[in-house]
């Protein structure tokens, strides 16, 4: 029996975006490239569950509420959630988050009513 090392150069990502107060009516563009992303963490200080929802596409705008995202994850009132895909989660072109309170889906337009902040750590 031999023991196999490997070096592994970041398995979280190169890159992290922060988002300090996540909002409906602020649909943050995160990169605007193609990527991975390898961990999703969401703190939701509010009453009322929410979710992140995450777009991939070309330089324009998402509109929330009309627009279908690709991914959306929850995040259960007064509760963190910690994301991690060890395997990554590819997007195309561009990526972009906003955070709905109440309604996931594409229909969910409002604005949280707690704090909600999250981080993506990606790569390009």
């Amino acid at each position: 029996m031999s023991l196999l090392q490997t070096d592994v150069s970041n398995p979280l990502g190169t890159k992290i975006a922060k988002e300090s107060t996540a909002k409906a009516s602020v649909v943050n563009q995160i990169d605007t490239t193609a990527g991975t992303i390898y961990q999703i963490e969401i703190n939701n200080s509010g009453k009322v569950t929410v979710f992140l929802k995450l777009w991939q596409g070309t330089g324009t705008v998402p509109t929330v509420g009309t627009d279908a995202p690709d991914h959306i994850f929850r995040c259960l009132s007064g509760k963190s959630v910690n994301i991690s895909l060890p395997g990554g989660m590819a997007y195309t072109t561009a990526l972009w988050a906003a955070v709905v309170e109440g309604t996931g889906g594409t229909a969910g337009t409002t604005d949280p009513s707690g704090v909600v902040t999250y981080s993506i750590r990606y790569t390009t």
